[in-house]
């Protein structure tokens, strides 16, 4: 779309069409662009809103993201993390021995009991429970594996080396900002069986270290009588405040999946595969069932090379966005493969306090405070978190509302606090389809409930930033303008001019042409399993319903949407799904690999 609207906006004929101007959108007047844009931004029509939307997005990731551009320093945003970065500095004694990479010869036309397509959540977890049942196992990984001593600690490098299209992934409206690991270990590298998940990783609100944006949060909520509590980290109850999780935990404390599940598997024998894309399962014409995967390797050669591997097993855990895509690839035609996206959406606001806040710095998300909107009594309302926010992520966020607005705006970064009710989804659901390249295609738009619900998250954290002492407080709707309380006024949730403006807030609140961002971190449900093929893309074992021996083990084989993060019920379907697997290779000879095919 962007490649699109630069063509038009490069004639005379398109940039009149757009803005009105009858000179191309290059020759016009800085005081004139500014105008147009701004126009697009209140315009009535949802394609003009998302033009507006996407190239203000873009513009302001280039800029804040750039290492070498001087707005950091006038924001007080470190462009490196200033701690990892100092000379001498000594990691600690966390960081294990790097992974070993298998090469082609090692894995083309070669045999494993398992191929396990990604590393993640579900894909660690099956390694580990299948190689400790001594079964050979393969994991493949689309992206590059990077030890923790590898990890840049700036934005630019991160997201490009760690998140699904450098964490800029967007429905097709431009109404929801997804962000979607895309690395070896899943998104855990920066987020009976639940138990066993629980100690596993460590989880543990002991260790825990609020920094200020989740403090702000403790005490709004404890002035409005709102209930609040810590959220257990995988950190095996160590501090973990490097400000820097979104980069990846440079610094090994984390237990993710790379330090949990994936080294349990290494140490049972397992195998990896990265920089490696699986185009296709093999399927058996004859007995529909999986045999293998066909896949392209881009090990850095002058050019990709396409090979086969074998297995009497394979499970794809390529997550919600890509397993539909692996399976459609393959053959599949469920109906339901593909649909039932849920995301839980949120909608980020921002409160501007007196004193400095760093929101960039400390830990992330510690606190959480739970509201069901008082629509229903089943479980499906909202958990309010901090985020850790950088420069581009506020400055893409929040209403683009002319130049010096947002100069004003950005000077005042380091004393903003975030906040954002997550919606647990009720009855909305999305569809994840792709283009003729292979790239995922998003649609999904809330239902009138889920959106009545989520104002309902809004109005409640403009509350508690207001009971905090925020003296001004934005919304992120673009029909509306941010609060501020006067020098000479008491800053109170019960002010009239205050509630008031909530009232706007409520009345306005999210339009379905797209008047407002809502970001994402979970993709869940586009595989979901169930009990019939009319209802479900696979079977409660986590086995497809059309191919026999094809499994899948991520976050797409949620029914429903969860009420939290869904790390941890991710793992314990995983546990389910390896079991069947198990179970399913009991009949089997295993397939054993010698000394000298491994060193191959």
């Amino acid at each position: 779309m962007i490649r699109l609207l630069l063509n038009i906006l490069s004639t005379r004929a398109g940039t009149f069409a757009l803005t009105g101007y009858t000179r191309s959108f290059k020759d016009l007047p800085r005081h004139q662009r500014e105008a147009a844009f701004l126009k697009w931004k209140d315009s009535s029509f949802a394609s003009l809103v998302a033009m507006y939307k996407a190239i203000v997005g873009l513009s302001i990731t280039a800029v804040y993201r750039n290492p070498t551009c001087k707005v950091h320093a006038a924001v007080g945003y470190p462009v490196y993390d200033p701690i990892r970065t100092k000379e001498g500095y000594e990691p600690p004694s966390t960081r294990k021995d790097p992974y070993k990479m298998s090469t082609v010869e090692q894995v083309e036309n070669k045999h494993f009991d398992v191929i396990i397509i990604g590393t993640g959540a579900g894909g660690g977890v099956c390694a580990a429970e299948l190689a400790k049942s001594g079964h050979s196992v393969l994991l493949i990984e689309k992206s590059k594996y990077l030890h923790e001593s590898e990890m840049q600690l700036q934005e630019r490098e991160a997201y490009s080396a760690l998140y699904e299209q450098s964490g800029a992934v967007r429905t097709e409206d431009g109404g929801v900002v997804m962000v979607a690991g895309s690395c070896f270990g899943g998104g855990t590298t920066f987020s009976d069986d639940l138990d066993r998940v629980y100690d596993r990783i460590g989880a543990s609100t002991e260790g825990i270290k609020h920094n200020r944006p989740n403090q702000v949060m403790i005490n709004g909520c404890r002035k409005l009588g709102y209930n609040v509590f810590d959220i257990p980290q995988n950190t095996s109850g160590k501090p973990h405040d490097c400000s820097w999780c979104y980069c990846g935990c440079s610094d090994g404390i984390k237990n993710g999946t790379m330090n949990t599940w994936l080294r349990d598997a290494e140490q049972h024998g397992a195998q990896f595969l990265d920089r490696t894309k699986v185009l296709r399962v093999l399927i058996g014409r004859n007995d529909r069932q999986a045999t293998g995967v066909e896949c392209v390797v881009d090990h850095g050669e002058k050019e990709k090379k396409m090979i086969r591997i074998y297995a009497k097993r394979v499970i794809s855990s390529a997550g919600s966005l890509h397993t539909p895509g692996v399976l459609r690839r393959s053959g599949l035609v469920n109906s339901n493969i593909g649909r039932n996206l849920r995301l839980h959406p949120g909608s980020m606001i921002f409160g501007f306090f007196d004193e400095p806040i760093d929101m960039h710095m400390g830990s992330i998300i510690t606190t959480g405070s739970e509201f069901n909107g008082d629509l229903r009594k089943d479980g499906y309302g909202l958990i309010l978190e901090i985020p850790t926010i950088s420069p581009s992520f506020i400055g893409s966020l929040l209403p683009w509302r002319g130049t010096l607005k947002h100069k004003e705006l950005m000077l005042r970064y380091r004393f903003a606090s975030p906040l954002v009710p997550l919606l647990r989804e009720y009855d909305t659901s999305g569809t994840v389809d792709y283009d003729e390249n292979g790239d995922v295609i998003i649609n999904y738009d809330l239902t009138t409930n889920d959106r009545k619900k989520l104002v309902g998250g809004l109005i409640r954290t403009c509350m508690i930033m207001c009971a905090a002492g925020a003296r001004e407080i934005h919304t992120g709707q673009l029909g509306i303008e941010p609060f501020v309380f006067h020098e000479n006024e008491e800053i109170r949730p019960d002010h009239p001019r205050f509630q008031k403006w909530i009232k706007q807030v409520e009345d306005f609140g999210l339009p379905t042409k797209g008047n407002i961002t809502l970001v994402s971190a979970h993709q869940l449900g586009t595989c979901r399993m169930g009990n019939s093929p009319a209802h479900s893309a696979t079977q409660p074992t986590g086995e497809t319903w059309e191919v026999k021996n094809l499994y899948v083990a991520d976050a797409s084989l949620f029914p429903t949407a969860s009420g939290v993060n869904p790390m941890v019920t991710t793992e314990a379907i995983a546990i389910h799904v390896a079991a069947n697997v198990i179970e399913s290779l009991k009949k089997e000879p295993a397939v054993t690999m010698t000394s000298e095919e491994a060193k191959l």
